[in-house]
């Protein structure tokens, strides 16, 4: 069997040929030991020309693309691309790296520079610069930026240049200053490249056009002409003179007086395209290379030099002969073993074969292969060739004739040559999984150590055993490219690996070390051994991680991140509305009538949270848990809650007048709420700024915002002496705040090894700071230096507080310690045990010593709080009193390892209790001692219950799907049931304690017989029947409506029937407790829900008496016991909320306008999408850069007490089913079951009923005379109708029947003055109605349902039509500015056109049916339907000879009008690739052309159908009307911003002028026609709301028209034509005319 492992062997990089000149500037440099620092690919090179040797810096993993050097010459710094591209600061003697600056920069860094004492570097990114001074930045957002340089002869001077500007740029503190060059009279304003710096303020650039400008402080003194002969790329400066290099390829020395100097060749290499072709001699150390550059170079491979360059291929070594009989590129050349022919792979998919002696005379042809040819390899006797193809084949020929081998019995004994190809079973162990088969681009063995080597697309050199027969064989890999390895072969003695890179250019010449040197001692660079892996995904064995304590490694690992966040049930529950819409019109169960309050929590987060315990201004105490807000009165052992979070609290911070709390929780959208411990009232509710959770608070005076840490950060603190700087501590940084400006801009601590701070707090002086670290040491700091530390706990410290005159600290060992306020004495420790607990403790400590999370001082007393969920107070003497607790008192005692589920035996005398182990106990309930245990199970014990009554038997339900059933009295198992088909959930006793209910996992509810467990099966409506004893079961008849409509997100995970048999209590996933009224029969019954855990609810339990429901919640580990109120006695609580999940008859009833209206969705312009379903590619697409990533942040923020009065009685507030109107402390609603309901403050006094017989949907009422007036659906009638006038008592009403010509049966708006009522209809119109004579004037017609979609102008007058999908066309005038007539088709009209003469009107309808109308008399001339869907265009020929009809079929119909109205389709347009949008007559009638929904405009000839594909033939075409959207002639109209809303319709004006358009986000724009340059300018209008879907010029071009789609309106603009020559000649590209809105009509 081969051999799997990685081969003992090894490669070290030798020599690397080449240097990195392309897009790369100022990136070489001589060292302190006059060795040449520069860099290839992703590694930086330092060469001694003395000794003529190499040495790599390989900390790279991506392109270098700039270098820096340290002013002392040692240090260098280096940057690279990539998507979070860092800098290494390496040294140049040693090549180990000093430091790694990253996470500030995207894409790549530039440009890099040290200022004078080397205290700074800048990067540039082209288009911004960073400062690091100890690890300090400031951004600046600037114009691209070529080249940056430190002015090493003044402080803190920094000069930069790029497209048209240099600047001169000085450093004051963090912030940086520009002033830009003054170029003046001595040199022209162009781009600088390069810059250097000299004595005396002076600065020489670079231009792009040859000069050096010469600079004196900033303005330009004089200019030295033709430096070079074209832009010049790079210069240095020295004492001796000055060094530039430029694009004419030379590189000119310069005395002080810019006299030449001579310079020499160090290196050469490759520059342009990419590098593929790569051949060793065969019997010398010769490598040669062939690049897109178009030249060939040959290398030496022991002098590490270039032997000979040949560019162009020019002809200085003898020609011997030149072929070319392909088209494609050769890929691939390989002579035979003797010499006799050579094979030629190209990319046209075959191989020819060519005799040598024959002067290459073609000698066969290998043709088999079905792609391009990658690799080729010959046999050792010249008679087989092998070949691999980008395809993935391997295939075998018979040489020279090239015939394909297919028998594979006669390939058995053939010995290979060499072997380079990348198939075959030789080499199926060099393939990763999930690999594409272009990933490997070359192999080469080494049949002498039994090694193959191959090189990769991820620059990487892997080293493997050969044969390598199996897959996933290890490995050893070698870094140092930067991008795709192209090609890789020994040399002819197998001493070197060769490689050379395609994008980097650059020739790598590595070592091979075989097997029995590499045992021996090499003197390797450090970092070659860290990319000496056996494996992809190995990690170095010099890994430096220090041990991590595991509390801390378990809170850095929480992310808090939920797969549903309460936010979203809304949005799950409107998703599921129409699947449920026909419960909703099902009665439904009414909720209970009693209900629940919070009473009392057990519990304290402190598992994952630090310093969140403090006492208040009254000496109560304020803590979290769960999604609950606690503030705990220990004297009368009473407890107050905050219930406005609704998840997980992570922190808690007081006010320093201890007044004001403020906690942070989880969720998508983090919210902090600031509220007062008093009243428990939210003052603030703050949003926006987080993701995932908040979690450290603490109270400012300011408010700013910042990028914080890429590590999680534990603790915030604001320093008391001065509120504009603060302090953030966690994960592995200690960082110091200051405001500067609107921001914060934070300083790294300086400290030797980084450690990872718990807590943080200020001393005495403003400069002192105090930190906790994960080891257990205190850090001292002064201002950002650390002063020393002190030992204080064994283990990390977690919770500090500060004293007048001291400290206190908190840490994992258990003790409380207080010291001095320096830390130099201990003046007394306090250690947290049982022993020492006070009588008074409300329970018993779970362990001794528990990890301390928080601290606090108060009142004379030490607050402390555990990790185990305990708060106690320490008096300053020494006694400690537990005062809240969330384990069980039996936890602490009977269990060695986790409990699951517990239960009480019927006389209260025993508890069992289930264990995650699979094992239960059984002990006595007073004294806790173990009475019998059972272990039968390897599963989790998930249910335990005694049977009723005596509790002779005990049912054990596990995670193994069975149930075993235990005789108590006997201490032995008598049944097992078994059955299920997934785990068991829940169980139940019926009261005869013989028959078992059992839920499970699967959603099965089944049943068992006791005691032998056989199973039973009971019909569905004989349960109901069965009394049972107790009902925690979710499954069944009898409970079907707890189930939510959202139930496939979330899970019903507990239930309780209360004793009394009437309520019935659940808990679930989303950390809900809901009551409903038993038994809870059909689906989504109403409940009363409350809100106080934060995740899922495991289980709820009634007390004995029903008085009180305990509810335990999973993640939040904590207890909680709510209060059962009846409904006599219980008050409205803020955690109370009667809901449903979805809305039924029973609610009120249902009317189909209230359905509607909440069904409508409102989308802002910005957010619009296509109103058509288009499809294929549009005329113009728009890339994105990618998003930066985001970060953690610090936020700080100010908070402002906020107040309202409201003193005006005249209030309406409008909502979906009705109207506030607020009169004499009176409040009248409306409702959708036509009652108005009279409030009295929040008291219901009385229900005037059927106000009306629809929703009330409007109310107004005045001061002047406090009468009413309410609008509601209802048919008019002698009695009433849907608007009335009622008294101020709301008793007495008078009705008005509004005499419109039409029915008015819903009202939607009134408003009343002046003895008139102004109302607002369904039907979109406003009508004026008198008080006295109930007269009608209507003020405003509109369309009322559907998008207008169809717009006609008349040919000669200033009419249109407009056609909606409300089924009617209407005729508008536009000089009158009012509706003339109107049309009632019956169905949606979706197209409307005027014909040529005007005395006809063709519309199309939305069901595929047309007709045409005669305008005299709106009779029909005729109508037909050829087609099923919707007509989107029509149009009559300018002849008036033909009718097209275009629809969504992708078809367009053509109608000869000579032969009458029947309407006979004469022919059709076929092929057409989409539905039609718009359509235009030619003006001889002879074409038509279609724009459609695949973004293709194609032309047809009337009337044969036949289309049109030469463009000389319609470039020639004159089109009657343009309302195309595709087309040359408009891709200007076309803006940046289409990329998900489009440009809808347009029209080109009668003189031909001007176009205008409409789109998507509801603009009108015009432009000047033709446009055919892409973003054309042009003006814009505003006036609709999203989606425009027509427009139209009116005659002579007076008027533009436009219809919208959601907002059902049209708009008239005046169009003002401006012939001024003098602005046509100074602005050309802006049209010059201009659009106003003359009309607007809305359609209510």
């Amino acid at each position: 069997m081969a051999d799997r492992t990685a081969p003992n062997c090894r490669l070290r990089l030798e020599w690397v040929y080449g240097y990195r000149g392309h897009q790369c500037r100022n990136n070489l440099y001589y060292t302190a030991a006059k060795e040449i620092v520069y860099f290839v690919a992703g590694v930086g090179v330092v060469y001694n020309t003395r000794e003529h040797k190499q040495k790599f810096y390989l900390g790279h993993n991506d392109d270098i693309i700039s270098l820096a050097l340290h002013p002392e010459r040692v240090l260098v710094a280096t940057g690279q691309v990539g998507k979070e591209p860092y800098i290494c600061v390496w040294d140049s003697y040693t090549v180990q790296t000093v430091s790694i600056l990253k996470d500030m920069h995207t894409h790549g860094i530039s440009c890099l520079a040290f200022d004078l004492d080397g205290q700074v570097s800048v990067l540039s990114n082209k288009k911004d610069f960073t400062l690091y001074r100890k690890l300090v930045f400031q951004p600046f957002q600037i114009i691209t930026i070529f080249d940056i340089s430190w002015d090493l002869y003044q402080q803190s001077k920094l000069v930069s240049c790029g497209v048209k500007h240099i600047k001169f740029w000085s450093l004051c503190g963090n912030a940086l200053t520009p002033k830009r060059g003054v170029f003046g009279k001595n040199g022209d304003l162009q781009t600088i490249l390069c810059l250097a710096c000299a004595k005396d303020e002076i600065t020489y650039s670079g231009a792009l056009n040859g000069d050096i400008y010469v600079w004196k402080g900033i303005s330009l003194i004089r200019t030295v002409q033709g430096a070079h002969g074209s832009g010049i790329f790079s210069m240095n400066a020295c004492e001796e003179g000055f060094a530039t290099g430029g694009r004419d390829g030379c590189i000119r020395l310069w005395d002080l007086n810019f006299k030449p100097i001579t310079p020499f060749l160090i290196m050469q290499g490759h520059c342009e395209g990419e590098l593929w072709a790569l051949a060793v001699h065969p019997t010398k150390p010769l490598a040669m290379t062939g690049s897109d550059d178009r030249s060939v170079r040959i290398f030496y491979l022991v002098q590490y030099s270039l032997s000979l360059y040949l560019y162009s291929f020019c002809r200085d070594m003898t020609e011997v002969v030149h072929i070319k009989d392909r088209k494609e590129a050769i890929h691939e050349l390989k002579y035979s073993p003797d010499g006799a022919h050579l094979a030629v792979g190209s990319n046209d998919n075959s191989v020819d074969i060519y005799g040598v002696v024959q002067r290459y005379k073609k000698a066969g042809e290998c043709v088999g292969s079905s792609s391009f040819i990658t690799h080729m390899d010959w046999s050792t006797d010249s008679k087989y060739l092998q070949t691999n193809d980008g395809n993935g084949r391997r295939l075998f020929y018979r040489m020279p004739s090239g015939k394909e081998v297919t028998n594979r019995e006669e390939l058995k004994l053939v010995q290979w040559s060499s072997w380079t190809c990348v198939l075959g079973s030789e080499v199926n162990g060099i393939w990763p999984k999930y690999s594409d088969i272009n990933d490997i681009n070359s192999v080469e063995a080494n049949f002498n150590s039994q090694v193959l080597v191959t090189a990769d697309d991820y620059g990487l050199v892997k080293l493997f055993r050969y044969p390598c027969v199996r897959k996933g064989a290890k490995f050893k890999k070698y870094l140092g490219h930067s991008a795709h390895i192209t090609n890789v072969r020994w040399s002819h003695d197998y001493q070197w690996v060769i490689t050379i890179g395609g994008a980097d250019h650059s020739v790598f010449q590595w070592k091979f070390v075989p097997e029995r040197k590499s045992k021996e001692t090499l003197h390797l660079a450090p970092q070659e051994t860290l990319v000496d892996s056996h494996s992809e995904e190995s990690d170095s064995d010099q890994s430096d991680v220090p041990e991590m304590d595991s509390e801390i490694e378990q809170e850095t690992q929480l992310t808090y991140r939920r797969q549903v966040y309460k936010e979203d049930l809304p949005q799950l529950k409107e998703q599921c509305k129409e699947k449920h819409r026909a419960m909703a019109m099902k009665k439904r169960e009414r909720a209970p009538a009693s209900g629940l309050r919070l009473h009392f929590i057990h519990g304290y987060r402190g598992y994952d949270c630090r310093s969140n315990l403090f006492y208040t201004q009254t000496g109560e105490i304020v803590y979290h848990v769960a999604a609950v807000g606690v503030v705990y009165n220990r004297q009368q052992n009473t407890q107050r809650f905050y219930l406005g979070h609704d998840d997980d609290i992570l922190c808690l911070a007081i006010h320093p007048i201890k007044d004001y709390v403020a906690t942070g929780q989880v969720g998508r959208d983090s919210s902090i709420h600031v509220w007062e411990t008093e009243f428990l009232k939210p003052l603030s509710v703050l949003k926006g700024f987080h993701q995932f959770g908040v979690c450290a608070l603490d109270f400012s005076g300011i408010h700013s915002h910042t990028q914080g840490s890429k590590d999680k950060i534990f603790v915030i603190k604001v320093n008391p002496y001065m509120p504009d700087k603060l302090i953030t501590a966690g994960v592995k940084h200690m960082k110091f705040w200051h405001r500067a400006g609107g921001g914060l801009i934070g300083k790294k601590g300086s400290m030797g090894k980084t450690e990872t701070m718990m807590c943080a707090v200020y001393g005495w002086t403003e400069e002192m700071v105090f930190s906790g670290t994960c080891t257990g040491d205190i850090c001292i700091w002064r201002d950002m230096f650390l002063v020393k530390t002190v030992k204080a706990h064994d283990g990390p410290v977690f919770s500090m507080h500060a004293l007048e005159k001291g400290f206190v600290t908190g840490g994992k060992d258990g003790i409380v310690a207080l010291w001095d306020d320096t830390f130099e004495r201990c003046l007394k420790t306090y250690a947290i045990k049982r022993a020492v607990l006070a009588p008074g403790s409300k329970g018993l400590l779970l362990e001794d010593n528990p990890s301390i999370r928080a601290i606090s001082l108060g009142h004379g007393h030490i607050l402390v709080g555990t990790k185990n969920g305990e708060i106690l107070e320490v008096e300053k003497n020494g006694p400690i009193t537990l005062l809240v607790q969330v384990k069980h008192r039996f936890s602490c005692q009977i269990c060695l390892t986790s409990g699951r589920c517990c239960c009480f035996s019927p006389d209260g005398k025993s508890l069992a209790v289930g264990l995650n182990d699979g094992s239960f106990l059984i002990v006595n309930a007073e004294t806790l001692e173990d009475l019998v245990s059972f272990h039968h199970r390897k599963d989790i014990i998930s249910d335990i219950r005694f049977s009723p009554v005596t509790g002779k038997y005990l049912a054990v339900a596990s995670g193994d799907s069975l149930v075993d059933i235990y005789n108590v009295m006997s201490s032995k198992r008598v049944g097992v049931c078994k059955g299920s088909m997934n785990y068991i959930t829940h169980l139940d006793w019926d009261k005869r304690g013989k028959l078992l209910q059992v839920n499970t996992s699967a959603k099965e509810q089944l049943f068992f017989e006791a005691p032998r467990g056989k199973k039973q099966t009971i019909p569905a409506t004989e349960v109901d029947k069965i009394d049972w004893s107790t009902w925690t079961c979710v499954l069944g008849s009898s409970c079907e409506g707890i189930w939510p409509a959202v139930s496939e997100v979330t899970e019903v995970t507990s239930a309780c029937l209360s004793n009394d048999r009437k309520l019935l209590a659940t808990g679930d996933d989303l950390g809900y407790v809901k009551l409903f009224k038993y038994p809870v029969k059909g689906k989504y019954a109403k409940f009363k829900q409350y809100m106080a855990h934060s995740t899922h609810v495991t289980n709820v339990r009634w007390s004995h008496d029903d008085s009180l429901l305990a509810s335990v919640g999973g993640f939040d580990t904590c207890l909680m016991i709510w209060s059962h109120e009846t409904e006599g006695r219980r008050e409205a609580r803020q955690c109370d909320s009667e809901e449903s999940d979805i809305e039924s008859e029973d609610d009120g009833g249902y009317d189909s306008d209230v359905t509607r209206e909440n069904e409508i969705i409102y989308v802002i312009k910005a957010l619009s999408t296509n109103v058509r379903p288009m499809t294929g590619v549009k005329p113009l697409l728009q890339l994105k850069e990618p998003s930066v990533d985001e970060r953690d942040a610090v936020y700080v923020f100010k908070l402002y007490s906020l107040s309202a009065d409201v003193s005006d009685l005249n209030v309406l507030v409008l909502i979906s089913a009705g109207l506030f109107s607020f009169q004499n402390n009176l409040t009248f609603t409306g409702t959708i079951s036509g009652d108005v309901c009279v409030w009295k403050e929040h008291i219901l006094v009385r229900i005037v009923a059927k106000a009306h017989t629809g929703p009330v949907f409007t109310m107004y009422t005045t001061l002047r005379d406090g009468l009413i007036v309410t609008g509601g659906k209802e048919r008019p009638s002698k009695e009433g109708g849907a608007l009335k006038l009622w008294d101020q008592e709301l008793k007495r009403c008078r009705a008005f029947r509004l005499e419109t010509g039409q029915i008015i049966d819903c009202v939607r708006s009134v408003c009343r003055g002046k003895g008139k009522i102004l109302v607002g209809t369904r039907n979109a119109e406003i009508i004026e109605v008198g008080e006295k004579n109930a007269a009608c004037n209507i003020l405003v017609n509109g369309h009322m349902d559907g998008p207008i979609w169809g717009l006609g102008a008349h040919p000669t007058r200033d009419v249109f039509l407009s056609a909606a999908e409300d089924g009617t066309v209407r005729l508008w005038d536009i000089s009158e500015r009012k509706m003339l007539n109107k049309v009632n088709l019956g169905h949606p009209a979706r197209a409307v056109s005027y014909s040529p003469e005007g005395d006809m009107v063709a519309i199309g309808m939305k069901n595929g049916e047309f007709i045409i109308l005669l305008v005299t008399s709106l009779k029909i001339w005729g109508k037909k339907r050829d087609q099923r869907s919707a007509i989107q265009d029509i149009r009559f020929s300018p002849d008036s000879r033909y009718l097209a009809v275009g629809s969504s079929e992708n078809a367009v119909d053509f109608y000869d009008l000579t032969l009458g109205p029947q309407l006979n389709r004469i022919n059709c347009c076929r092929d057409i690739p989409s539905f039609v949008m718009q359509m235009d007559f030619s003006a001889d009638s002879c074409y038509v052309q279609l724009s459609t929904g695949a973004y293709k405009r194609v032309v047809y000839e009337v009337p044969s159908g036949k289309q049109v594909t030469e463009q000389a033939v319609i470039d020639r075409i004159t089109w009657a009307t343009w309302t195309s959207v595709l087309g040359d002639e408009v891709v200007g109209i076309w803006s940046r911003n289409t990329d998900k809303a489009d440009v809808t319709c347009t029209c080109v004006s009668h003189s031909g002028l001007n176009i205008v358009t409409g789109d998507d986000f509801g603009m009108v724009k015009l432009f000047d026609f033709p446009c055919p340059e892409k973003f054309a300018k042009h003006k814009r209008f505003l006036g609709h709301s999203a989606h425009l879907t027509n427009i139209r010029f009116t005659s002579g071009d007076r008027f533009v028209v436009s219809a919208g789609g959601d907002d059902r309106r049209c708009l008239f603009w005046c169009h003002l034509f401006l012939t001024n020559r003098i602005l046509l000649h100074f602005r050309p590209c802006i049209p010059c005319s201009s659009l106003y809105s003359s009309f607007f009509e809305s359609a209510y």
